[in-house]
């Protein structure tokens, strides 16, 4: 399912999703939550690897809700960028964050 800008603010809960996320989002997975990629684990609408959304998830690991993915992302993110838009133009440089 793939969302518009209007259905992810009321997914998220107001959460105000910085645009450098919400750019990786679409280019990931076109917002997707259930996006799979058949060539490795990458899952959900940030594409992330199963052992990263464990790491960041934990129990919820396989969840499709979008908060939870977005709050595991945003933990990856803040660790190995620092920021949402520092991530972005890693993404932009490498086609992968």
């Amino acid at each position: 399912k793939t969302l518009d800008l209007d259905q992810l603010d009321s997914v998220t809960g107001g959460v105000n999703m910085p645009s450098s996320a919400q750019w990786i989002m679409q280019h990931e997975s076109g917002g997707n939550t259930h996006a799979r990629n058949p060539q490795s684990t990458a899952f959900g609408a940030f594409q992330m690897l199963k052992a990263t959304r464990k790491q960041y998830m934990g129990a919820n690991w396989q969840s499709s809700d979008l908060g939870q993915q977005y709050a595991g992302a945003s933990g990856y993110v803040r660790d190995r960028y620092g920021s949402w838009d520092n991530a972005k133009s890693f993404w932009q440089r490498h086609h992968w964050y």
